[in-house]
């Protein structure tokens, strides 16, 4: 069986690391926060819609 040696890493690679996920998780956050805001707006969209709509016989 073999042992799996974990790569040793540096102060500098760890922060490297940290910055790249903190950047991620901005864009991720980000996506979901425009991502809200379409179905918010598509939402209001359709409840006036439903309401200012011209009634035809």
């Amino acid at each position: 069986m073999k042992q799996i040696e974990a790569p040793t890493l540096s102060i500098a690679d760890i922060h490297a690391i940290e910055a790249r996920a903190h950047e991620m998780r901005a864009e991720a956050l980000a996506d979901a926060m425009r991502s809200l805001g379409r179905g918010l707006r598509a939402l209001a969209l359709k409840f006036t819609g439903m309401f200012f709509r011209p009634r035809h016989a």
